[in-house]
């Protein structure tokens, strides 16, 4: 629907901006003269009139081009004659008309961009004869590398334009590449339906936003900053993510901050969490993240709001044991592969099925690490005991690999405090 909506008004505005070459002109000049000058009508806007002045010019250098023949001028030299750039269109068209045209043709040069958006940036007429005049003395400048023209662009335009404005002008600039990564993510948000159809607008205008405050903050085509100083920024602009992109973020393992709401919202189906516990979740995540990286900026050691705490406020507990099954099997299966490796190096694991061996290990991990976690939210009597309880089903297994463990260590320190 967004994609579709879009779409029309990029053709909208497509069919706007080109005019339409008139019907006159091809009763009136060579078929050459008409296709030169429908080169420049899809460019800009021009009435019958400007367009017929264009053809005359044009008509008259192809006499001259044809007189030079004659008189034995170079085949080579004729190019001259039939190059339409500003100047050859500069009688004819009006100041405006010129900057439109040579925006079309450098999309890149930002004092065109100023000038093409002047009525969007409520630009004044002193401040369109400076970057007219900034822009003719570019003649002037040696050539220099696209990260230096950049910088003479942003440097100039920062000076005559004001902070409103300037900004404006680079949201502008990155308009077109901050709809293509808005219709990205709305792709991954779609397969992953996490919206209702009713609020499509609304979020995609978010992310739309989300992606010019990002791209214009960052000017990568300007190279403004080192990769250190981008990795910060970036990381503070992450924090600004509308909700429905943090969460898509959060499923598809794209960029986002990995903390104990996270690993929530990553079952949030499989929970059963309402709009209101995700809602919540979201802004608890965002907060912690802030405050975090607020810290680390000023190099503060305040402490960051407690994750297990707000956790347990949100969700109902039956979902809090829910969640904790869901995080802790994978870490509950990797531990459980590693003490199999351990087990074989110690021999224990002789005759043993490992499949078999790797599904009791793994089952006692995640209702360890469950236990032990628990503990850790509720920190009562209750939740230690049930730990204790755990610990006592501990598989022999591990617990013959516990004696050898700590009759290596008690070996390892009588020999450091004999070599004392």
């Amino acid at each position: 629907m967004i994609k579709t909506l879009l779409l029309c008004v990029c053709l909208c505005l497509t069919y706007m901006s080109q005019a339409q070459l008139s019907q006159n002109l091809s009763k009136r000049f060579p078929a050459h003269i008409v296709y030169e000058v429908e080169n420049v009508v899809s460019k800009i806007n021009l009435t019958e009139a400007k367009q017929i002045q264009i053809a005359e010019k044009l008509l008259e250098k192809d006499r001259l081009a044809n007189t030079s023949l004659i008189n034995g001028e170079a085949v080579s030299k004729l190019k001259s004659y039939y190059t339409i750039d500003a100047n050859f269109l500069k009688p004819i068209l009006s100041a405006e008309e010129i900057d439109d045209y040579k925006y079309l043709i450098d999309k890149d040069n930002r004092f065109l961009v100023a000038l093409k958006f002047a009525t969007q940036l409520k630009l004044s007429k002193t401040q369109i004869s400076e970057i007219r005049n900034q822009n003719d003395s570019l003649g002037n400048v040696a050539p220099m590398t696209a990260k230096k023209t950049f910088g003479f662009y942003n440097t100039k335009l920062s000076k005559i334009l004001s902070k409103e404005q300037y900004v404006f002008l680079l949201q502008t600039i990155y308009k077109k590449q901050s709809i293509e990564d808005a219709q990205k993510d709305w792709i991954k948000i779609k397969q992953l339906k996490l919206l209702d159809e009713k609020n499509e607008k609304t979020e995609f205008t978010k992310i739309f936003n989300y992606h010019v405050i990002k791209n214009s903050i960052l000017d990568e085509k300007a190279e403004k900053y080192d990769n250190n100083k981008i990795e910060e920024i970036t990381k503070n602009l992450v924090l600004k993510e509308p909700p429905v992109l943090i969460r898509a973020n959060i499923f598809t393992n794209g960029i986002y901050k990995n903390n104990r709401y996270t690993t929530v919202l990553k079952f949030e189906k499989e929970l059963g969490l309402t709009k209101i516990q995700i809602d919540s979740l979201l802004s608890k995540y965002i907060q912690i993240e802030r405050a975090r990286f607020e810290n680390k900026v000023r190099k503060s050691t305040a402490t960051s709001p407690t994750e297990y705490e707000n956790i347990v406020h949100i969700l109902t507990k039956e979902q809090v044991e829910k969640w904790l099954a869901f995080k802790n099997r994978e870490f509950s299966n990797n531990d459980a592969k590693a003490l199999w490796e351990k087990l074989k190096k110690e021999g224990l694991a002789n005759n043993l099925e490992m499949n078999a061996t790797v599904k009791v290990l793994a089952a006692y991990q995640l209702e360890y690490l469950i236990a032990r976690e628990r503990e850790i939210i509720y920190n009562t009597h209750e939740a230690a005991l049930m730990k204790w309880n755990v610990e006592k089903k501990r598989p022999e297994l591990l617990k013959q690999l516990d004696f050898i463990n700590q009759t290596k260590s008690k070996n390892t320190a009588v020999k450091n405090a004999l070599t004392w």
